[in-house]
């Protein structure tokens, strides 16, 4: 292993660490395995962290709505009901079965307006309810969260150990559950 002083999103990430980190963008989701590291920054939008010990494999998934309207969907990343039956067939292609990777779930926050109960201040929670169904659909267990609140998160997902590393409100923390 090498000591790199990688920036990840204007904060110094400082860890023995061999991989790359891969930014998942908004309305989408990639998957990875160790050595290597998926980042994203969340607000009302969810991050779905799925993660198998086993492999040392994992995926996260950004998604920025709960449902998707009605007509063509473009983009089935951008939605909770379609981007998790998506991201776990493109695990399932790794030879697991879906029922070994674990979930965690970050975001949900109700980042916009005065605290009124509009469309826009349920954006986050909505998002979060419907990541928890789409996940007891496939199957998967969710074993962590941190969702809600007024602020954004950042979290990056080491598939070394599986370790989650959430930053929010000017602090870290690692989340180990796996």
């Amino acid at each position: 292993m090498r000591f790199n002083n990688r920036p990840v999103r204007g904060i110094v990430l400082s860890t023995l660490f061999n991989g790359r980190i891969i930014n998942v963008g908004i309305a989408q989701f990639r998957t990875a395995e160790a050595p290597d590291a998926l980042n994203t920054t969340l607000g009302s939008c969810v991050g779905i962290v799925l993660y198998n010990p086993r492999k040392r494999h994992g995926g996260i998934a950004h998604i920025l709505l709960a449902k998707q309207p009605g007509g063509r969907i473009v983009n089935r990343a951008k939605y909770a009901n379609t981007a998790i039956p998506e991201l776990c067939r493109e695990l399932g292609r790794s030879g697991s079965p879906v029922d070994e990777y674990r979930a965690r779930i970050f975001g949900g926050a109700s980042m916009f307006g005065d605290g009124s109960d509009t469309f826009i201040q349920r954006i986050g929670q909505e998002n979060v309810a419907a990541t928890r169904q789409a996940l007891a659909e496939q199957g998967v267990t969710v074993i962590a969260e941190d969702v809600g609140g007024t602020v954004g998160r950042s979290i990056t997902l080491f598939l070394d150990d599986g370790r989650v590393l959430l930053r929010k409100n000017g602090k870290e923390k690692y989340i180990y559950k796996v």
